[in-house]
């Protein structure tokens, strides 16, 4: 009995990088300003990712040195005025990136059809 060949599809790593091919922004990234932006908090972000608070603020700030311009605005305190938020660059980065993902892997999943054909 001839054994069913598995159906290989391409999967990608996606990097916006500097000029000088720094990394910038990449999904790890766009999870944690996903995360930031759902729990309103960078705290509440790391311990949502199982992150530590250092190590998510360290990646951010990274991020946005090599940006040029600040991905999240933090208001420090208690109460309905604390917490962080994108800023409209980090919001509108972060939409770019989305949809620059979502297109590359379809042009990926499209050439692997082609290139590779169905599953027997």
């Amino acid at each position: 009995m001839k054994k069913a060949r598995r159906a290989l599809r391409p999967r990608l790593a996606l990097w916006l990088v500097t000029d000088s091919g720094e990394p910038a922004f990449g999904k790890g990234r766009m999870i944690i300003l996903d995360a930031i932006d759902e729990h309103g908090s960078l705290s509440a972000a790391a311990h949502a990712l199982g992150m530590s608070y250092r190590g998510l603020w360290a990646r951010l700030r990274r991020s946005e040195q090599r940006l040029g311009f600040p991905l999240v605005v933090s208001h420090a305190g208690r109460g309905h005025d604390s917490g962080s938020v994108l800023t409209p660059q980090g919001r509108e980065l972060l939409e770019r990136y989305r949809e620059l993902l979502r297109r590359v892997t379809a042009a990926a999943d499209e050439a692997g059809r082609k290139i590779l054909g169905p599953p027997e």
